[in-house]
């Protein structure tokens, strides 16, 4: 434990605060290891010539390593990922609280040499509560038909988190009045969350439009799992389903 000065006021330094380790990522199975002890968050810097995947990974026991998501901070990737995988040099940032040690590891070797490195910090990796909508998607089917919007597994240690859902009914021909609702229903969704749509009569070329935003992103029920909306199979209606989300841990 230190001490440090700012403005004449002491500060204590943590003494695992803002640990660096680097070195080439060359060959499958090549790693760099860093101490977290006491830490909250980890970024890699990948600089070189490379072409290949790269796992980013932390261990409690020294034995076991679990895979940790990360988030590039200056490159075209928008949201997390289960693994680094191409040839552009970046940052990414990924928690890391509770790890002894953290890894990055060449998993797929290709070509060139990754030059990684590593730091650990104090500083909380707080984006899930703070990301906005990265990712849309739509679904749309014929007169008649079911559909069924299928979002896939954002990968190994990631959910979907969505921000918006918005479902269009549209009438082909006359709709006539039934005695149940038409019920919208979904997978990997908290609750098996699902929808009514009314069964009254309604004349054609009538849209019925249901949106939610969520205030709070709605977190898919497991991790790496497919999510979906499915709109049943009813006569002269025309279904859309569209939803907003982002990817994170």
């Amino acid at each position: 434990m230190k001490l440090s000065t700012d403005k004449g006021t002491p500060r204590v330094l943590h003494p695992r605060e803002n640990l660096f380790a680097t070195g080439a990522l060359g060959s499958n199975g090549a790693e760099v290891v860093i101490d977290s002890d006491g830490c909250a968050s980890v970024m890699v810097d990948l600089r070189g010539t490379f072409s290949g995947t790269f796992e980013v990974a932390g261990t409690v026991d020294g034995t076991n390593w679990i895979p940790i998501p990360v988030r590039a901070i200056n490159v075209a990737t928008v949201g997390y990922v289960a693994s680094i995988t191409g040839t552009t040099a970046g940052v990414w940032i990924g928690g890391c609280l509770g790890y002894r040690q953290v890894r990055v590891r060449c998993t797929a070797y290709t070509s060139g040499a990754a030059t990684a490195y590593l730091t650990t910090s104090l500083a909380p990796d707080n984006a899930p509560q703070t990301m906005t909508t990265t990712t849309l998607a739509t679904a749309v089917g014929a007169a008649g038909a079911a559909v069924t919007l299928t979002i896939a597994s954002p990968g190994a240690g990631l959910r979907h988190y969505l921000t918006y859902l918005s479902i269009n009914r549209f009438a082909t021909a006359l709709l006539t009045a039934a005695a149940a609702p038409v019920t919208v229903t979904t997978t990997n969704l908290p609750g098996s969350m699902a929808f009514s749509f009314p069964a009254e009569a309604a004349a054609q070329g009538t849209i019925d439009r249901w949106r939610e935003d969520f205030a709070f992103p709605v977190a898919s029920s497991a991790q790496g799992t497919a999510t979906t909306i499915v709109c049943p199979a009813t006569t002269t209606v025309i279904w859309r389903v569209s939803a907003g989300y982002f990817v994170a841990p």
